[in-house]
């Protein structure tokens, strides 16, 4: 087996070029598409993975928030943790069918969205092979939080 990756990444890069990628789609969606850092969160991980995990939480955020909306993508490093949150705008999604989305294929009943709904079984798998977790809850407005905790790489 493939030893895997362990190259040292800083998120904060990582999820600077993730959102110049979709900066073009949010601006033409009328999304207002956000970055709050405060400096380099290092991680130990498979570099590629680890942007394809942001790719994925952006991809996601943006598919559900509709034109008017918000997506900010927040980093900090506290207490030996690298943070990364993804919040949107959109409809949230209900508690009890948060334990499903990890799953590869489940769609939220009664959306319209296209997509095989991958996105966060790939996030939950990359985040899980850097040794860190993932978990979801409500925004103040009622939208998506999404919150990734890896290990914070030795400085």
């Amino acid at each position: 087996s493939r030893r895997p990756r362990a190259d040292r990444i800083d998120l904060t890069e990582a999820a600077r070029q993730v959102l110049e990628g979709h900066a073009p789609r949010a601006i033409e969606r009328g999304i207002d598409l956000g970055l709050e850092e405060a400096g380099p969160v290092p991680v130990i991980g498979d570099g590629t993975m680890l942007r394809e995990m942001i790719v994925n939480l952006v991809d996601n955020a943006l598919r559900y928030s509709k034109s008017g909306g918000s997506v900010t993508v927040k980093l900090a490093a506290s207490d030996g943790e690298a943070e990364l949150t993804v919040t949107d705008s959109g409809p949230g999604i209900p508690a009890e069918e948060r334990e499903h989305v990890f799953e590869r294929f489940y769609r939220i009943a009664g959306s319209s969205e296209e997509g095989s709904g991958l996105g966060l079984a790939i996030v939950r798998e990359v985040v899980e092979n850097a040794g860190g977790s993932v978990t979801l809850g409500d925004t103040a407005g009622g939208g998506l939080k999404v919150e990734v905790r890896l290990p914070l790489a030795d400085s």
